[in-house]
């Protein structure tokens, strides 16, 4: 492995300790947060926390489409700045909402890093370094959350905001890390309006896909009528008569009943033609 790619991977690898370390320090705790300092119940605070994690997830899974479409070093620092600010600032509000808001943006923020992480590593590395070094890094989230919540335990005895003013002081030494040991991405460097072309272009795939389906259905309802009409009102038992596509027409009695021709959609994904349509 090259000298330079090294020390990059052990900066992130080192990033991501440090960043599960952070959350696994603070999250079995903010349900006493929540209780202590705005006095909520905790079936509130059950909804509150899920929600944000939903919000995470779902956040996660629509930027995971676009983790190669951008400079991953960019968008790391991002979301560790932003990791960094939202635990800054949960015990500087006095809102039990913007609490809840800022949670909701720090698991955005590291579902984006441990995302465009898995990118980079994806990309940089051969496919027997890749699998030793993403089951390394299973390994150190593994030992962030077991580290994590015995740490906030302790800070939590002395004050309830010490967890976060950790997490916020680990995320430090990730952004350090990754600007000094990690290289911009030339080509999407050149192009900072990549991640909005390929989701333009993702959206119009979609659409003509839908037309698509949308015309086949049209087609075939089409089809229905007018095989009803030329067999005088008997529909698909007329139709059956007639022997259908060269798919069906060689099957057995009992499963050329089961897909009569024009009966269903099912029968022109089977044929091996589009059978008139």
């Amino acid at each position: 492995m090259i000298t330079t790619l090294r020390r990059s991977t052990i900066a992130l690898l080192a990033s991501s300790l440090l960043l599960t370390i952070g959350r696994g320090a603070t999250l079995p705790f903010m349900t006493i947060y929540l209780t202590r300092r705005f006095q909520l119940e905790v079936d509130v605070i059950g909804y509150a926390l899920s929600l944000a994690l939903v919000v995470g997830v779902l956040f996660s899974m629509g930027f995971g489409i676009l983790a190669d479409k951008f400079d991953k070093k960019r968008y790391m620092v991002w979301s560790v700045l932003v990791f960094i600010l939202g635990f800054s600032a949960i015990p500087l509000v006095n809102n039990a909402l913007l609490v809840v808001i800022f949670f909701a943006l720090i698991n955005c923020a590291y579902s984006v890093f441990s995302t465009v992480l898995k990118a980079w590593f994806a990309d940089r590395l051969t496919a027997e370094k890749k699998a030793r070094i993403f089951s390394l890094n299973y390994t150190i989230l593994n030992i962030g959350w077991t580290v994590g919540p015995p740490i906030g335990t302790l800070l939590v005895m002395h004050s309830i905001n010490l967890p976060f003013w950790l997490a916020a002081a680990c995320a430090a030494f990730p952004l350090v890390f990754i600007q000094l040991f990690l290289q911009r991405d030339g080509a999407a460097a050149a192009q900072p309006g990549a991640a909005v072309v390929y989701l333009l272009r993702a959206a119009g795939l979609l659409r003509r896909r839908r037309l698509r389906l949308l015309s086949l259905a049209v087609c075939a309802g089409g089809r229905q009528q007018r095989i009803r009409r030329e067999s005088g009102g008997r529909g698909a038992a007329g139709q059956r008569r007639g022997g259908g596509c060269s798919a069906v027409r060689g099957w057995p009695a009992a499963e050329r009943e089961k897909y009569p021709p024009a009966d269903d959609l099912r029968h022109r994904l089977l044929c091996d033609r589009p059978c008139g349509l």
